[in-house]
């Protein structure tokens, strides 16, 4: 059972890991910000009505039992998504590519093969396998080891990983918002909203 078939079949996917922000503003004008740094990725997903009933009558009985208490591991590796989050960099054996813990940062530990360009470009998302997704910021030199990313690490256990880069990445989510199905033509479904998912934080 999984949330995957709703990701692998989106008519419409809206992604943000943005930070929440607490703002005032004064009588003045004035306007005062404070990040919360609590950058969790959250996914809006809509799925087109007149799907099949009958492909998809596995996967609501499979959604509708993980309902809205129960995580599951999704990922954007679907060929239709191939153009959300292909590695940007020039490393051609990113897969053996590890990447360490330590200071609450990221750090290139081993596997470049590369004596020229860059090991990761601002948008390539990194895994840590066993961790979370990261987003790189800025872009990393062959020749560098600190990796700037949206957040810092989050419960991550100081050591050393290996890695899933970009289409690769999986996410442990839960879903917030579950709309309701129905018949809406002979043999076919519908959503009365779209689904909300958020990266499970613990």
């Amino acid at each position: 059972m999984s949330f995957q078939p709703i990701f692998d079949n989106a008519a419409d996917m809206q992604i943000s890991n943005r930070r929440f922000v607490a703002q005032t503003q004064t009588r003045s004008g004035v306007v005062r910000s404070v990040s919360l740094n609590n950058s969790v990725w959250r996914f809006t997903i809509t799925l087109a009505d007149g799907q099949p009933w009958e492909n998809w009558r596995t996967y609501i009985s499979g959604y509708e039992n993980l309902n809205r208490y129960t995580s599951a591991t999704v990922n954007l590796s679907q060929s239709g998504f191939d153009y959300m989050f292909p590695y940007q960099g020039d490393e051609t054996n990113i897969d053996n590519v590890r990447v360490s813990v330590i200071n609450g940062a990221l750090r290139v530990q081993s596997g470049v093969t590369i004596t020229s360009g860059n090991l990761f470009l601002a948008g390539d998302l990194i895994q840590l396998v066993g961790g979370r997704v990261y987003q790189v910021t800025q872009p990393v030199a062959w020749n560098e080891t600190d990796i700037s990313t949206h957040r810092a690490p989050v419960d991550e256990t100081v050591g050393t990983y290996d890695t899933n880069i970009g289409v690769n990445a999986e996410w442990d989510v839960i879903c917030t918002t579950m709309p309701k199905w129905s018949f809406v033509d002979h043999k076919r479904v519908g959503w009365d909203g779209p689904f909300e998912f958020q990266e499970v934080m613990t």
